[in-house]
């Protein structure tokens, strides 16, 4: 054979090898920012769904979700309550993926097991200040909140607090799961989660709201909220392939692991 065939063939293999891997290197990137709430289902679909890679971005919650899906800066958003009506006006399309509640965590230590809805208004408002007010030890309480960009925090001020404001002496915390920390090493801390972040919560355990059973599972559970993927106009290619998944039976799924389903 000579140099010239030999250089043929050596490039027609090549050419074989390239389009027997361009498959894999043709896997669509969808980048998705918003609700570290439902980024936890994100985080999860990447592992079992094979037709997208993706890159999760979960620091700016729903509120810096909205705002990425409107100017069109990612692929798909998450909003871990109802999106904003503005949100809307500007193009931007919802789908429902399931719904989540918001939990009330306290120390494990703490013998408190059940509030009121207007018991834990006026502890998140600074009414309340002692745990001896609200048949607990003689002990200030500690108010941890999650960051002002959070859909727990105003689905909770909404639900919980009737639109009043968070007020007395209360803490910031950042990111959202950080909260398990903080209330696990106070012994006199309460904060507000979602279920699908507290996980297994080692050292605090879930307040009963109004006698409620705290699980995604009781249908009369008080502080609930919806949890939605968004789009800039209507979804094409990988990004409705995707969408269209995790609403299927196979989504849902790995929804149900976390929410409860739709």
């Amino acid at each position: 054979m000579t140099r010239f065939g030999k250089s043929a063939v050596l490039m027609m293999a090549l050419a074989a090898l390239v389009f027997m891997a361009a498959p894999s290197w043709a896997v669509p990137t969808i980048k998705y920012v918003g609700s570290s709430t439902v980024g936890k289902f994100m985080h999860a679909a990447s592992k079992v769904y094979k037709d997208a890679k993706f890159v999760i971005n979960t620091k700016p919650e729903s509120g810096g979700g909205e705002n990425a899906t409107a100017a069109g800066k990612t692929d798909l958003g998450g909003v871990a309550r109802e999106v904003k009506p503005a949100i809307l006006a500007k193009g931007v399309k919802k789908y429902l993926i399931g719904r989540d509640a918001i939990g009330v965590i306290v120390n494990a230590k703490n013998p408190v097991q059940s509030l009121s809805l207007a018991q834990l208004k006026q502890i998140f408002t600074g009414k309340i200040t002692n745990w001896k007010q609200v048949g607990g030890p003689d002990m200030a309480i500690h108010v941890y909140i999650v960051n002002p960009q959070s859909a727990t925090r105003k689905v909770f001020q909404k639900v919980v607090l009737g639109g009043a404001k968070y007020a007395g002496k209360i803490q910031t915390v950042r990111p959202d799961p950080a909260i398990v920390g903080k209330v696990a090493a106070d012994p006199a801390g309460i904060g507000q989660l979602s279920f699908a972040l507290i996980g297994e919560g080692k050292g605090v355990k879930r307040i009963k709201p109004d006698g409620q059973e705290p699980t995604v599972n009781n249908p009369n559970y008080p502080i609930t909220r919806p949890l939605y993927l968004i789009t800039k106009g209507e979804p094409t290619g990988a990004v409705k392939k995707f969408i269209d998944w995790a609403r299927s039976a196979e989504g849902q799924k790995v929804v149900k692991q976390f929410f409860v389903g739709i």
